[in-house]
């Protein structure tokens, strides 16, 4: 790759590939040219700034090409958005900050290195939690989850809809394509094992070709799945038929009656296996029979003997469904799952936090879908985390990445504000997704 055009240089013509990039802590120069004139391409990150500097010997001119960036200009601030420009004049300390992943074209007379002084380095906006939280996500690959509850098989069987059936009013879907991915509690673990964790999820699947299906995705995605057959039930499957985008049907197969006395004693001794090399046990409940409130208890019971810390990812049926809680490190209810937790519809997501931590003696994290969410740590004012994306596809499986994302955090020994915050970030990742989804190291890294 050739050098920057300085004086000596002959060649005329660059193609894009041939561009001279310049890797910064806040993200990329692409140069253009550097001769009698300079003038090259900004690629800022989001949440990254560059240094507060100023030139004696040069002017600058920014054109923002796309997103949105704060400008610091002397002792003035501006907002820039594409097509909006700054002259930026010789000895005016001024600084760019990515509020979005952004592209500015910087044009000045000739670039020279010495003439650039600088106030204050360049880095993250925020650059004691990015530190944190990078150290968080290095640590994934240490932390081990013990996911137990209901798993799923998602099916989802894509078409193409362009008439409506002559013998009902309803579309006709011509079949293109279907595919299948773990859901309910598999998901969980298969978050976990996306986001690089060791991952175990232990549950109940019908002695059908389905449960094979599921425990052979589960295998490929890095999933250690202890999968219990009950020839009394169906392997629970959910059916959805789109045509293109757009969801029209969902057929859902399960049986929902608790397990026998011989099938739970079972359960039990491979969490008891499992609480000996885990780091955090996190019960995803789905109210498929399973996680029934007496196991639950005996569950967290376990764990506390086994001093391991317990999430549960809650599917409350009244409010007597709280005394089983007791002694969770945390819970993750969404705003209408809180609701029947306390009894209570009329409470602010605030009010609602503060009497379930009360109660259960413990953290409470509510959902609150594109509010984001709130986060009651014992003993502590409330939190809120605002949704970081309005770009919402689908919203299948968001409370499993979250709670896979906090149990992840928590077995890297970080606060639960941390943990809270990376969760409500992966969360922005997957609801971008169609349907049951997850997010990767890459993907919550970059949202840092």
């Amino acid at each position: 790759m050739d050098a920057p055009i300085n004086d000596d240089s002959k060649k005329p013509y660059f193609r894009a590939s041939e561009v001279y990039k310049v890797p910064k802590v806040w993200g990329e120069e692409h140069w253009i040219v550097n001769k009698e004139y300079c003038g090259k391409k900004l690629v800022l990150k989001k949440n990254m700034r560059c240094s507060i500097h100023q030139h004696k010997e040069k002017d600058e001119v920014f054109y923002v090409l796309k997103g949105k960036v704060l400008l610091e200009l002397a002792k003035e601030t501006f907002t820039l958005l594409p097509g909006d420009f700054v002259h930026v004049k010789r000895n005016t300390p001024h600084r760019f900050t990515g509020l979005e992943a952004s592209e500015i074209m910087e044009f000045s007379t000739t670039h020279k290195e010495e003439d650039s002084y600088r106030i204050k380095e360049s880095g993250h906006v925020d650059e004691d939690r990015f530190e944190r939280e990078k150290k968080v996500l290095n640590s994934f690959p240490k932390a081990s989850v013990l996911v137990v509850g209901d798993v799923m098989l998602d099916s989802y069987i894509i078409g193409a809809v362009d008439r409506v059936s002559p013998e009902a009013p309803i579309p006709v879907v011509q079949f293109r394509s279907e595919y299948q991915v773990p859901g309910g509690a598999a998901n969980a673990a298969r978050n976990v094992a996306a986001l690089g964790g060791k991952a175990t999820v232990i549950g109940v699947i019908g002695d059908d070709a389905y449960g094979k299906t599921l425990q052979s995705i589960l295998k490929k995605e890095g999933v250690n799945a202890i999968l219990l057959k009950d020839s009394s039930r169906h392997t629970i499957r959910k059916e959805r038929i789109l045509g293109g985008s757009h969801q029209l049907l969902r057929l859902d197969y399960e049986s929902t009656h608790t397990l026998s006395t011989a099938l739970e004693k079972s359960v039990l001794q491979e969490i008891a296996k499992g609480l000996k090399t885990c780091d955090v046990l996190l019960l995803s409940d789905y109210a498929k029979g399973l996680l029934s409130p007496s196991l639950i208890k005996k569950c967290i019971a376990m764990a506390a003997k086994a001093k391991v810390p317990v999430i549960v990812d809650p599917k409350p049926r009244d409010t007597s469904y709280m005394q089983c809680l007791k002694g969770a490190t945390l819970i993750t209810p969404n705003k209408k799952e809180a609701a029947v937790l306390t009894g209570k519809d009329d409470l602010t997501p605030e009010k609602m936090c503060a009497a379930l931590s009360k109660e259960l003696g413990g953290s409470v994290l509510v959902t609150l879908g594109e509010h984001g969410m709130l986060l009651m740590e014992k003993g502590k004012k409330a939190q809120v985390f605002p949704a970081l994306t309005q770009e919402v596809a689908d919203v299948s499986g968001a409370g499993d990445t979250v709670a896979a994302t906090l149990a992840l955090a928590l077995a890297s020994d970080t606060s639960l504000t941390d943990a809270a915050d990376l969760a409500n970030r992966a969360a922005s990742i997957v609801v971008r997704k169609a349907g049951t989804a997850t997010a990767t190291a890459e993907e919550l890294a970059s949202t840092l």
